[in-house]
């Protein structure tokens, strides 16, 4: 398989080899010289060109080259997500990150909002643009210490410690100032410890508890923290695994933490997962990661066709798609719902309005409480899903 690299700068030797081992090829593009182009065309044939400052004309990527797209971006997310969603939605190359995906999770307050819809467990949390009634809000998560965000940042930066009310008031007064927004979360009292998840796919590919250094409550390794690998509980695993997919991510790192009385707290997701945690562990997640994706782009290949639904779509050139995941709906190209169609995206759902049977038996809603999405089934389905020790509840008993 040939892969295509997104990187903001160099790729990381662990995924070189990753690749290498594996017997496939690859090629390196920076997302700041790509150009994308948006053909007028009903039928399609939008392009993308490598742009490169070296070159004197730029040059046609040619789309059917690639197998897939490994995103490893960084610097100027917006500009490399707008890239990367032209080569997954308008393309149809296959990519275990969607560009909503990564730019959910750079945001750390959609982050926190997402993963509580979906059921995970978070720190309090209070966010304001204008935060008049600062006492107020530090109540919300518990009172002093509270930790505060900015909604970007990551390796611990843009993290600080609210002890006193002095510098509560201080610290909010003066990023209200600047029109900086933040958001202010319960310290999780966790002995100066976290753990980073690496999630590929539905499993967890490694992970590593963090430890703060002396006189710092963030563990990030980055701020001179030390790491050991460590073996996750099912439950955890879960956890990380439900945590990524909540965000749309088949591969991320997942940042936990857990209290004084072994609750499970998600703290953060991460688009972009540093390799620190290969270096202190051993383990390459990335070979992990190629293997998931080459096997993904291989189902996706080895399907015939897609459904009757998108069989009738790809004729009119859109398909209308429900995450499974994410309970998110939008029309995507036919090509675009070819490449994700593995991961949680489908056109059947409780949202099509298909309230019968096409044996005519009345349909039921459930809920699938291990993902938190409501599902149409028969009141046979239903029943034989109980038999099987299946996880759906009926949403009025839930």
């Amino acid at each position: 398989m040939n892969f295509l690299l997104l990187c903001t700068g160099s790729p990381s030797k662990h995924l070189v080899q990753a690749i290498q081992k594996a017997g496939h090829t690859y090629e390196v593009h920076e997302p700041t010289d790509l150009y994308l182009f948006v053909s007028k065309s009903e039928s399609g044939f939008d392009q993308i060109y490598n742009g490169g400052a070296t070159l004197e004309e730029p040059v046609k990527l040619q789309a059917k080259s690639y197998h897939a797209v490994i995103s490893r971006i960084g610097a100027n997310l917006p500009h490399g997500a707008s890239i990367l969603r032209h080569l997954t939605e308008n393309l149809g190359i296959y990519c275990a990150q969607t560009p909503d995906g990564l730019e959910t999770a750079s945001n750390k307050l959609k982050t926190t909002q997402r993963l509580s819809t979906r059921g995970l467990k978070v720190p309090q949390t209070v966010y304001a643009h204008d935060p008049r009634h600062i006492n107020f809000l530090i109540k919300k998560v518990g009172g002093l210490p509270a930790v505060a965000k900015l909604l970007q940042g990551s390796q611990g930066k843009g993290v600080f410690l609210l002890e006193t009310p002095l510098a509560a008031n201080t610290a909010l007064e003066s990023f209200y100032k600047l029109s900086t927004n933040l958001k202010i979360q319960k310290m999780i009292k966790g002995g100066g410890k976290d753990i980073r998840a690496i999630v590929v796919g539905d499993q967890v590919a490694v992970a590593m508890e963090r430890t703060a250094n002396k006189g710092d409550f963030r563990a990030n390794i980055s701020q001179s923290g030390s790491g050991r690998k460590v073996e996750l509980s099912e439950a955890d695993k879960k956890i990380c695994v439900e945590a990524a997919q909540a965000v749309d991510l088949r591969f991320a790192g997942v940042d936990i933490m857990k209290d004084e009385s072994g609750a499970t707290y998600v703290i953060e997701v991460n688009g972009n997962p540093g390799t620190k945690i290969i270096d202190i562990t051993g383990h390459n997640y990335f070979i992990s990661l190629i293997d998931f994706v080459a096997k993904r782009v291989q189902k996706i290949q080895g399907s015939s066709s897609v459904n009757s639904s998108s069989a009738s779509a790809q004729q009119a050139g859109t398909v209308t798609a429900y995450n499974a995941y994410t309970q998110e709906s939008r029309t995507m190209t036919a090509a675009e719902f070819s490449s994700l169609q593995h991961d949680g995206w489908t056109t059947q759902s409780y949202a099509s309005s298909q309230k019968q049977s096409p044996l005519g038996e009345n349909k039921i809603e459930v809920i699938d409480y291990y993902s938190g999405s409501i599902v149409l089934m028969t009141e046979t389905e239903f029943r034989e899903q109980e038999r099987k020790g299946g996880h759906y509840k009926r949403k009025a008993n839930y």
